[in-house]
C-alpha cells in the first residue's frame, strides 16, 4: 500500500503534525497517537500500518526522548498564547510564571501569533517533550483544534477564550459580555443615550459586542443611536472606524459617548480623535476596553474596563497545579469579573437631541 504525500506536490516548509498524519491516514488524532505511542493493542494491523505509512510518507517524528521518559514528572509546564506584544498577556503570563515557579514547574513559554497552524506544530512539540501541562489561549473555539492534547492526557487548562461546547478542558475566563455591559449601563447613568461601539471582528472576542447590544436593547436604546462597527485589529483600522462610527451617528443628532472594543484599535481611534481635534471627554465620552498604559498617561486619562489578566494566569496555573497533584478543580469553568477604572474621559451630560447642547455636570 502506498499513500500520497500532498507534501510533495509544493514546496513543503512547515513541520509535519500528528494531525496530517492523522488526515492522510483517514483516521482520528487520538488513534494515530496510540498508534505512534506503541498503544495500538485495540488497532486493527491495516490502521497500524496505515497510520505508520502516513508518518513516513510526511516525515513525521515524534520526540523519542521524551518517550523515554513516559510516566515521569519533568517539572515542566507550558503556556501557549496568542501574542506577546499584548500586554494583556504578558500579564497573564507573568501571573502564571509566578505560580509555577513558586511550585517547583519550569514554564515553557510560547506564542502562536493567533495562527492555527503554528498553535498545531506547539501542541505537537510539547506532547513530544512530555510537559507535564499546559495553559493554552486557543486560536480558534473549536475544540478539536485541541485534538493533540487530548490524545495525549496531558492535563490543560484553556485561558482567556473558551472552547465552544467544551466541557473537557477546565477554563479561567472573564466576563466579556458582562464588562460591555457594565460600560453601557455606567454611560447611562451618565445621560448618555447615543453610544457607538467599535471593535476586533474576531470570535475571540465577539462576546464584547454581543454584550454592548444587549446593553443597549435592556435599556431600550436605539440600535441606529447606538451603532456598532467591526474591523481588524490594527492601529490603521481602528482610525477608519472611529471616523466611520462619528459619522454613523450623525443621522440621528451624533453619538456622545464610544467604546473603544480593544485596546489596540483604541490607540488609532485616539489618534484619529485626536487629529480631527474631537476632545475627550468636551466633545466625546470616551472608555476603553482593556487598561494600557497609554490610556493612563493621556490628558484627561482614560476610564477603562480593567481585565483580570495577571490573576487569570495566576487562578490558572493553580488549577493546573492541584490536576498535576490529582485534584479535580471543584469549578470546572470559572469566570473572573472585570473592574471599571473611573478617569477623565466621560462627562455627565443632559438629555438632550445635540451633542453640542449637552452640559456639563
Amino acid at each position: 500500500m502506498h499513500l500520497a504525500n500532498p507534501a510533495n506536490e509544493g514546496h513543503h516548509t512547515t513541520r509535519p503534525t500528528l494531525k496530517d498524519v492523522a488526515a492522510l491516514a483517514h483516521t482520528s488524532v487520538a488513534t494515530a497517537s496510540n498508534v505512534l505511542s506503541g498503544r495500538d493493542k485495540f488497532v486493527s494491523d491495516s490502521l497500524t500500518e496505515r497510520v505508520k505509512e502516513a508518518a513516513s510518507a510526511l516525515g513525521y517524528r515524534p520526540n523519542l526522548v521524551a518517550r523515554s521518559m513516559k510516566g515521569k514528572s519533568r517539572n515542566l509546564v507550558a503556556i501557549l498564547v496568542p501574542e506577546f506584544w499584548n500586554p494583556v498577556f504578558t500579564r497573564i503570563v507573568t501571573g502564571a510564571e509566578r505560580v509555577a515557579a513558586q511550585n517547583g514547574y519550569l514554564p515553557l513559554i510560547c506564542s502562536t501569533e493567533g495562527d492555527a497552524r503554528r498553535q498545531e506544530e506547539y501542541i505537537e512539540g510539547i506532547v513530544a517533550q512530555q510537559v507535564d501541562g499546559c495553559l493554552l489561549t486557543p486560536v480558534s473555539s473549536d475544540p478539536d483544534s485541541l485534538g493533540a492534547v487530548v490524545a495525549s492526557g496531558i492535563p490543560c487548562v484553556v485561558l482567556d477564550r473558551p472552547l465552544r461546547n467544551s466541557f473537557n478542558h477546565p477554563s479561567v475566563t472573564y466576563d466579556m459580555a458582562g464588562a460591555a455591559g457594565t460600560v453601557v449601563n455606567y454611560l447611562a447613568r451618565r445621560g448618555h443615550r447615543r453610544i457607538g461601539f467599535i471593535g476586533w471582528n474576531s470570535p475571540a472576542v465577539g462576546a464584547r459586542a454581543e454584550g454592548f447590544r444587549e446593553a443597549t436593547r435592556a435599556l431600550r436604546l436605539l440600535d441606529e443611536d447606538c451603532p456598532i462597527l467591526m474591523g481588524e485589529l490594527t492601529r490603521e483600522s481602528g482610525a477608519r472606524l472611529v471616523r466611520e462610527c462619528l459619522e454613523a451617528g450623525k443621522a440621528h443628532g451624533g453619538i456622545t459617548a464610544l467604546l473603544l472594543g480593544h485596546h489596540h484599535l483604541g490607540e488609532g481611534a485616539v489618534m484619529e480623535l485626536a487629529r480631527a481635534g474631537i476632545r475627550w471627554p468636551d466633545d466625546l465620552s470616551v472608555v476603553v476596553y482593556g487598561n494600557p498604559t497609554w490610556a493612563q498617561m493621556m490628558h484627561p486619562a482614560f476610564t477603562c474596563v480593567d481585565l483580570p489578566d495577571a490573576d487569570m494566569g495566576k487562578m490558572a496555573m493553580e488549577i493546573l497545579i492541584q490536576m498535576l497533584r490529582g485534584r479535580p478543580p471543584q469549578v470546572v469553568h470559572t469566570v473572573l469579573p472585570c473592574a471599571l477604572v473611573e478617569r477623565g474621559s466621560v462627562r455627565t451630560v443632559s438629555q438632550t437631541n445635540e451633542r453640542g447642547s449637552d452640559q456639563d455636570d
